[in-house]
């Protein structure tokens, strides 16, 4: 073959382990109902699934009763010891909100004691659902996950050598409420314990390990060990612990000083807190490689020494088909300095030789570092063309229903900006030069990350590191063996490419700007290596250009595939707010008019009253006053002295609503509720969910004088009788915040 020929064939094998990696990582095959007992079976699973999920079951409504009685009777079923926790929750302290948010909960506990216990392995999920959906996926798979690999372990015979409880969390979606009262109550008396937490944002895709706490080290072991489905990276990790956007029960466990895993999937994340996150839409194979995953680690956990641990982080990565790669830092380090040594005596041997000069490599390094963040321009400026377009796709939560055509154009419209750098490299610095470019970009890269961040610094440092030996071992082999060793040291940058793309895909387009599109261009760059003498010389453009033309056009065909349906509706958001002091009503919505919400509501912000308790709404319109009773306050007590004023108030909801609020312009100086001191005092309010039908105690405390409060009980939309409200279309859904609301002063104060 000619030299060419033989470098297509090496990028193109390259790109079919970037594939093979990719494909590794998602879900595909299950067990069923005729599964040996001593295994998971993801339709056994689902079998609780489907109890749980028949409609939806937010906290304080009667279904999230009825499944709550469901579950402790199938645990009990399986010969554990159950219990029912009620407790008060909040959010966690780490959540800052100006408006605290507060429950009554009721965690289900139920413990398989230990044959000599050195600790406890807690499989936890939350068993609340939204208001909006019936929580199938969200967190129906969890639960069902954790049910049936307490089944499978009791079905194996053997007892563990530690205590096993299953923790079903209450009132995750309102705020993290269940796991915060249960580590605020002594976590049951269990200081040490590994937890085991199993969310969902979406219907599908892989299961990932996408937060630890820290130290690591013992956590990550264990899942090289027995985790037949890691799917995790230390980089992924990291970033994931340093956002809170989208949180999980891991932000309560891990202040309670508990060792906590943080299993969640998020393909196909148009389904996540809707309508349809049903037992229609739960992916099978899914929740067996998520169940999978859960009794190897019960089983790992529970048979080891739980105080041993190990006090270091690690750096961590996936090779396919589930071997996890451990490394401690300082070989990540050694690995940084290797690399860049190498790449210096790289570009002296290609000085030396005449392929490169110093001008030109460096430049090509400079060039490297911009192309990438250009990348990430194109592809953000991409996305927001097509919501532009497309108008509606700004208030979905993350992906439309149909987001594959999207994601080739990502991929397409980053590979473009690659191959654009790379032609304008070869013309101004010679075929080499990219080469050298981009292994000096992603060295001095590889060094800074390992000095500031070590657990992120192996995604550039290993194919760097790699690549570069690769280019020098290849110059020592005859010319019909160096393009066939070259691809074999570019194997890790394809297996890192595929892991950093279609899975990062799927957990949200948003994504993609900061973290897919600098991936195409500086691991796909060095899978470019192997066409440094075939590419083209006098039609190098074409590439680049049929790249863009490739990515507009998938973006199109995007546009004209996915489509809203009742099958796949469109997202909505409304409030109904009634002012009880003035009966003055109105229509709110925190998005700008759909073509549904455009017949309640119009451009113009709320007036101050309503702005005050809706910060965040943009758009409002004339409602008329529905006869709904407020909310009430009773005066338990109100004494004043050193110039400070106690008050002791009892709030009820006159409609039952599933959650009220106390309102205040000025935070008082010290507050309890239902029991609970609230340290610190939020800016704006409290607003507590399952509101006990005796009425919710406040005591607050505030400097002597006249006191300005307000209360505000809250429906699910749909349920507040409101004779203005219509039912949307079979086509549109509203978003769990979407609420009938009732406001009022607090008198006498």
């Amino acid at each position: 073959m000619g030299r060419r020929a033989t470098g297509v064939v090496a990028v193109v094998v390259l790109l079919g382990v970037v594939v093979l990696a990719a494909w590794g990582q998602q879900p595909r095959g299950y067990r069923g109902v005729g599964a040996a007992g001593d295994v998971f079976s993801a339709e056994r699973a689902v079998g609780v699934v489907r109890e749980i999920a028949q409609r939806p079951h937010a906290i304080g409504t009667a279904e999230h009763e009825r499944v709550r009685d469901y579950l402790v009777e199938e645990l009990r079923g399986l010969g554990a010891q159950v219990e029912v926790q009620a407790g008060v929750g909040r959010y966690p302290a780490g959540i800052r909100r100006d408006v605290l948010g507060m429950g009554r909960v009721a965690n289900i506990v139920a413990r398989m004691p230990g044959r000599d216990s050195t600790g406890t392995v807690f499989l936890t999920a939350h068993y609340d659902s939204v208001a909006s959906g019936p929580g199938a996926n969200d967190d129906g798979v969890g639960v069902g996950a954790v049910v049936e690999a307490v089944r499978a372990l009791r079905a194996g015979g053997a007892a563990l050598r530690n205590d096993v409880v299953v923790l079903l969390t209450d009132g995750e979606e309102a705020g993290l409420l269940g796991a915060e009262a249960f580590v605020a109550s002594g976590k049951d008396g269990r200081d040490v314990g590994v937890v085991i937490n199993h969310e969902a944002r979406g219907a599908g895709g892989p299961v990932l390990l996408w937060r630890t706490t820290h130290p690591n080290g013992a956590l990550i072991r264990a899942v090289e060990r027995a985790a037949p489905h890691p799917n995790t990276d230390s980089l992924s990790t990291t970033l994931a612990g340093a956002q809170t956007s989208s949180n999980t029960d891991f932000a309560s466990f891990e202040p309670g000083g508990l060792r906590v895993l943080d299993w969640a999937f998020a393909g196909r994340s148009a389904y996540y807190h809707s309508p349809f996150d049903d037992p229609e839409h739960v992916n099978l194979a899914t929740v067996q490689q998520m169940g999978d995953n859960t009794l190897a680690l019960a089983k790992e956990f529970g048979d080891k020494d739980l105080t041993v641990t190990e006090k270091t982080d690690r750096a961590f990565f996936q090779l396919p088909f589930g071997k996890l790669v451990v490394l401690p830092f300082w070989v990540i380090i050694a690995l940084a300095v290797a690399t860049v040594l190498g790449v210096a005596w790289l570009c002296r041997r290609l000085r030396q030789a005449g392929e490169v000069t110093l001008r030109g490599v460096f430049g090509s390094t400079a060039t490297a570092f911009v192309a990438a963040p250009l990348a990430a321009g194109a592809v953000y400026g991409l996305w927001e063309a097509v919501k532009a377009i497309r108008p509606e796709y700004r208030p979905l939560f993350v992906d439309p229903y149909r987001p594959e055509l999207y994601y080739w154009a990502i991929l397409v419209l980053s590979a473009a900006v690659l191959t654009a750098w790379y032609v304008i490299t070869r013309r101004l610095s010679g075929p080499m030069a990219p080469a050298a470019g981009l292994l000096g970009c992603l060295a001095l890269l590889g060094v800074a990350l390992a000095i500031l961040a070590p657990a992120t610094a192996h995604v550039a440092v290993v194919p760097a590191f790699a690549a570069t030996i690769g280019l020098l071992t290849a110059s020592a082999f005859p010319e019909r063996w160096r393009l066939p060793v070259l691809t074999v040291f570019l194997l890790p940058a394809a297996i890192f490419l595929g892991s950093a793309t279609w899975t990062v895909l799927q957990t949200g387009i948003t994504t993609a700007p900061f973290l897919v599109a600098p991936a195409v261009v500086l691991l796909g760059g060095l899978l470019l290596l192997p066409l440094a003498q075939a590419w083209p010389a006098r039609r190098g453009w074409t590439i680049p250009s049929t790249a863009f033309i490739l990515a507009v056009a998938l973006a199109a065909a995007g546009l004209a595939v996915d489509r809203f349906d009742d099958r796949h509706p469109l997202t909505s958001q409304l409030v109904y707010a009634l002012d009880a002091d003035h009966n003055e009503a109105r229509w709110l919505s925190r998005e700008a008019p759909d073509r549904w919400t455009r017949e309640f509501v119009g451009d113009t912000a709320p007036g101050e009253d309503f702005a005050r308790l809706w910060p965040t709404a943009v758009s409002s319109g004339h409602a008329d006053p529905a006869k709904l009773s407020p909310p009430t306050s009773e005066i338990v007590s109100d004494t004043t002295e050193s110039g400070q004023r106690t008050v002791h108030l009892r709030l009820r909801s006159m409609r039952n609503a599933t959650s009220i609020a106390l309102r205040y312009d000025t935070a008082p100086t010290a507050l309890r509720v239902a029991g609970r001191e609230v340290t610190p005092v939020p800016k704006t309010g409290i607003q507590f969910h399952a509101p006990p039908p005796e009425g919710l105690d406040i005591h607050l405390v505030a400097p002597a004088g006249p006191l300005s409060l307000r209360l505000v009980d809250y429906t699910w939309l749909p349920d507040s009788g409101i004779p203005s409200y219509r039912k949307p279309p079979a086509d549109i859904y509203f978003r769990q915040d979407s609420t009938g609301a009732v406001f009022i002063s607090v008198p006498g104060l």
